[in-house]
């Protein structure tokens, strides 16, 4: 009987994948046999490292996901990575985010937006890019958002990470 977490032949986009949370997430699908295709801002070297010892493919793309600018770049690159390991996008796995502290009171409109950018924005137009090549053949996917149970608790010093980690799991219901 096969593994219900065999994911032979599949790819898997995992974002914010160059240290902790992403990185694990990458190195366990690659683990479950998932090609990987890594976002991230910084050196994914160690997270390439882990994914190599398992044998699947990893490919690394460097982007910031504070702008909209890399999200055509991103698909087309993981696209044409599932291809060329006769795959196709099959799995999304949205993780990259960022937070700011301040007080409530003082919380600049320049941090907001910067963390709604991140953990909002870009996550909802990835979503629509990689969902038109997953509906393109008429197979679908899986879409993951990594959201916070600080969207339930909140925090004076964390408004927008709050706002936007609820506005990911209203997302994620919209997505369903």
């Amino acid at each position: 009987m096969a593994s219900p977490f065999d994911l032979t032949g599949r790819t898997a986009i995992v974002t914010g994948a160059n240290t902790g949370l992403g990185q694990a997430i990458a190195v366990a699908l690659a683990q479950a046999r998932a090609g990987i295709v890594a976002v991230g801002r910084s050196s994914m070297a160690q997270t390439k490292a882990l994914v190599a010892e398992t044998g699947k493919p990893f490919r690394e793309i460097t982007a910031d996901l504070a702008t909209l600018e890399p999200i055509a770049g991103i698909v087309e690159q993981a696209d044409a990575a599932a291809k060329a390991d006769g795959s196709r996008l099959d799995i999304l796995v949205h993780n990259a985010g960022i937070i700011r502290r301040a007080d409530a009171i003082d919380f600049t409109e320049a941090d907001w937006d910067a963390v709604m950018d991140v953990n909002l924005k870009s996550t909802f137009f990835l979503t629509q890019g990689v969902a038109k090549r997953m509906l393109a053949d008429g197979k679908g996917g899986k879409v993951i958002n990594i959201a916070s149970l600080l969207s339930f608790q909140g925090g004076i010093r964390i408004p927008s990470y709050t706002a936007s980690k609820s506005g990911l799991a209203g997302l994620t219901r919209l997505l369903a």
